[in-house]
């Protein structure tokens, strides 16, 4: 059995014991980081987490680039498949051999060391192949979102400064005019059909891009063609972990324009083992449903990098397929899925497939991109036999900050304890206030990224001087040394003086037996400033047979009456992102 560290609100001083100094010593983490950590009493809401608290020991975190950690378990595990794609797999020794090609490729372009080279592909093998290649040469992968058009493209090609970019085919219109103004040198096209097993079956959500006719495009590079017959890069270009870039990844700023995110191959290294070790629950080989886009921090966090680490398989989802999700569960065993709230209610909104298909190799099934209302953590479980995890993370975090650790640390309403790092919470003035005061949470830790590309003032207000991540988001530490997540700061809805967190009425709307999905948002109010609006999908079954009385009936039943919604709106679906997260800003305007 393994002893465990309990919370310290009841250990005290003796939290910090050797155990927990070792650990952080051999991650070379900040003495003075440790130290005040140590000056914090018990009652105060501050948690750092203890080494017991995860699945295994972490190993020493190796000094190399994102590219060397790769080519490690390459050759460790040459004849293991690294990837299926399409229904097509490829084995770790021949997924290399495509990596070194295009980076030779990439070198005789004339690319080199810090160069950006941005890539708008989804979610596919040619995406791993790109992002390994492009940090194989010392350079900068920025990743674009497949759904951009083309002013938000070029916005991402002038502030990242890519002069190279590797697109799907199908996009090309949307950088065609980069090229003849200058701004792109070349542009390297793959079609979706490139890679694809023989007896592949193609879901619905992709018979558009496998229907459409691939055809040459002037002035670009077709990248399968063009690798054939490059001879492979045999070395890779000396990095300081530490401070060379090796991710660019945009993520929406306060002002509207997206940020780039810098992030190191330390970052990446780092968080490679300790999202494999802090909380692998299962045994054997690692077989992960990558569903969380490539241009997403999810996407290479919770998915490619800890697996191929690993020396797991990687199944890259490039649109989400409701029943196709279940045939390549089933298919290929899948073991691991991290996947938004949305995902699993999709699944559950098919009983009959669940019955139908074998989902008893899944051994992890962790919530991501926003938290897991409690009510359907409970459906799934009931549904399924598998646990539904919550965990919490940013692009500047790298993706898995807090997270449930599963028989170990966890806790249904909560988004879990920090991995290798620590939380503190704030009040408006960056003071440390009680457990279960709610305030800002502040994160800390060797993951955090080195800031936001030539965006000094946002840097400043954003990455403090003393290592904290101002996050933005509203929570709290309660006695058991769990994190709570409220809602976003900038969510909350300002009501006649009372501050409501939409979270807590959706966790409430969801306990509904007819709804489906549930977005709470503030709705101008001339006597109270904001009021409460609730946007509703509901069920089938329930469609035509649920009034909006009802639904606030239901709430004032569970709900203080200010938190009531005072308006239903009812919709056959809610918007949402490419990371499967409702977009509450279009819900708000509409």
């Amino acid at each position: 059995m393994k002893n465990i560290m309990p919370p310290r609100f009841q250990t005290g001083a003796d939290f910090f014991d050797k155990a927990l100094t070792d650990c952080y010593q051999s991650l070379e983490y900040p003495k003075k980081w440790i130290e005040e950590g140590q000056g914090y009493s018990p009652e105060d809401a501050y948690v750092i987490s203890h080494p017991s608290w995860f699945m295994e020991a972490l190993p020493l975190i190796p000094k190399v680039s994102i590219y060397q950690l790769f080519r490690n378990t390459a050759r460790n595990h040459p004849d293991e498949t690294a990837v299926i794609f399409l229904d097509k797999k490829i084995s770790y020794r021949d997924l290399d051999d495509l990596i070194c090609r295009y980076a030779a490729m990439l070198k005789d372009l004339g690319i080199g060391k810090s160069d950006v080279v941005a890539t708008m592909l989804p979610n596919s093998l040619q995406h791993i192949v790109a992002f390994y290649a492009v940090t194989m040469i010392g350079a900068i992968h920025t990743p674009i979102d497949v759904m951009y058009q083309t002013d938000e493209v070029t916005y991402q090609i002038k502030n990242s400064g890519a002069k190279n970019i590797f697109i799907l085919d199908i996009l090309y219109d949307k950088v065609e005019a980069l090229k003849k103004d200058g701004l792109i040198d070349n542009i390297i096209v793959t079609n979706v059909k490139d890679w694809v097993g023989s007896n592949a079956i193609i879901p619905s959500a992709l018979k558009y891009f496998w229907d459409t006719p691939k055809q040459p495009i002037e002035e670009t590079i077709d990248f399968f063609d063009a690798i054939k017959t490059i001879t492979p890069l045999e070395d890779a270009e000396t990095v300081d972990p530490q401070k060379d870039p090796a991710l660019l990844l945009y993520t929406m700023g306060a002002t509207g324009k997206p940020l780039g995110v810098i992030e190191t191959h330390f970052n990446l290294v780092f968080n490679s083992l300790t999202h494999a070790h802090a909380f692998r629950s299962w045994k054997g080989r690692e077989v992960n449903f990558s569903i969380m886009p490539m241009f997403h921090t999810s996407g290479y966090l919770l998915h490619q990098l800890p697996t191929l680490y690993q020396g797991g398989t990687v199944i890259p989802i490039p649109l989400f397929d409701l029943e196709d999700s279940f045939r390549i569960i089933k298919t290929y065993g899948v073991n691991v899925i991290f996947a938004p709230p949305t995902f699993f209610i999709a699944l559950m909104s098919r009983p009959d497939m669940i019955d139908l298909y074998d989902l008893s190799s899944i051994k992890a099934s962790i919530g991501c991109a926003a938290p897991v209302p409690i009510e359907v953590q409970k459906q799934w479980k009931e549904l399924t036999g598998i646990p539904l995890l919550n965990g919490w993370g940013m692009t500047e975090t790298n993706s898995g900050g807090i997270i449930s650790v599963p028989g170990i640390k966890e806790k249904d309403d909560s988004i879990g304890i920090p991995v290798y790092s620590e939380v503190k919470i704030t009040d408006a003035l960056g003071n440390i206030v009680a457990r279960d005061v709610e305030g800002e949470i502040c994160y800390r830790g060797l993951q955090v990224a080195a800031g936001y590309l030539n965006k000094a003032k946002e840097t400043e207000a954003t990455f403090q001087p003393d290592g904290w991540l101002r996050t933005g988001d509203r929570g709290f530490v309660d006695e058991q040394d769990f994190v709570h997540f409220v809602d976003r700061i900038k969510n909350l809805i300002v009501a006649s003086g009372y501050n409501i967190a939409p979270m807590e009425i959706e966790n409430v709307l969801y306990l509904h037996p007819a709804v489906e999905e549930v977005a709470v948002v503030s709705h101008p109010d001339p006597y109270r400033g904001e009021t409460v609006k609730a946007i509703i999908s509901l069920k089938i079954d329930y469609m035509g047979k649920v009034s909006e009385q009802n639904i606030i009936d239901f709430c004032k039943e569970r709900l203080a009456s200010y938190k009531v919604p005072k308006i239903i709106d009812f919709r056959d679906l809610l918007p949402k992102s490419p990371v499967g997260k409702i977009m509450r800003h279009e819900l708000k305007d509409s």
